[in-house]
């Protein structure tokens, strides 16, 4: 994993098809000079390199494609989010989550994308403008503090939490030089989060807790603390590709050396009815 974190990873590339006709995003990455091959797991997903700024291509600006690494779009999908739900993204920016569910809903539905700074709904809502993802509307709001107008009303609550980004060290090499010391508190913040989301959850719903870290005191310990106290939620299995398998019913740890994808933490827990 080291090893991996000290290479330079592919972009990865998600396509859009509410926004036209995705599969020309091959020959409009090699036109530009790029390489460009189909993720070996994930459906509408490319793995470029070589195709210079992205902002500049005409695919781009189309919408008919967006950056997000395939670990995070994995999380999306184990969600299971469909048409017509009633979705919360509670810690939403850049936006990658939000982006791939209202794809996944395709066109139908409400999904809430939520962050405390005021600054990225913007670039949030600049996204889903581009990309025909009506679907969305952003929203400032710390994720520590109880909404009461989405208490029980969310079919699935997405909580990608702060964390300690351990997972991304190869595309941020910023963080190796992070004092560990500061990360200790995060299960805390985390937990605290988690605590706030779940009421949103209808009975029969989905809670999907993740992070960018590897450190099992902010992925696994902080689910056992919260199914301790909270019997009415469950690990429901996921629906991974083949070669990936769960840590334990309803979570996996994605890892660059052994998936290709950022180190990566997923939970997937259901609202008993």
């Amino acid at each position: 994993m080291l090893a991996a974190d000290n290479q330079a990873p592919e972009t990865v590339l998600q396509g859009n098809p509410l926004a036209g006709d995705w599969s020309q995003i091959p020959a409009a990455i090699q036109a530009a000079g790029g390489s460009c091959t189909p993720h070996p797991w994930l459906e509408r997903c490319f793995l470029i390199a070589g195709a210079g700024n992205l902002e500049r291509l005409e695919i781009y600006q189309k919408g008919l494609c967006y950056v997000q690494d395939a670990a995070s779009r994995l999380a999306v999908q184990c969600a299971g989010v469909k048409p017509g739900m009633q979705v919360l993204d509670s810690c939403a920016a850049p936006g990658g989550k939000s982006f791939a569910a209202a794809i996944d809903m395709a066109g139908q539905g409400n999904l809430i994308a939520c962050d405390i700074h005021e600054h990225k709904l913007a670039l949030m809502e600049k996204g889903a403008a581009r990309m025909g993802l009506s679907a969305i509307s952003a929203r400032a709001l710390d994720a520590r503090m109880p909404q009461p107008d989405c208490r029980g009303q969310m079919d699935a609550v997405l909580c990608d939490v702060p964390c300690s980004g351990l997972g991304v060290i190869r595309k941020k090499p910023d963080i190796r030089y992070k004092d560990l010391a500061q990360t200790v508190r995060l299960p805390l913040l985390q937990r605290a989060i988690l605590e706030n989301q779940a009421p949103y959850v209808r009975p029969g719903g989905v809670l999907l807790y993740s992070t960018c870290t590897i450190l099992p005191r902010e992925n696994a310990g902080v689910m056992a603390a919260f199914l301790a106290d909270h019997p009415e939620f469950f690990p429901e299995p996921l629906a991974l590709p083949a070669g990936i398998a769960e840590d334990a019913p309803g979570m996996v740890t994605l890892l660059p050396h052994k998936h290709g994808t950022d180190g990566f933490y997923i939970c997937k827990l259901r609202r008993a009815l």
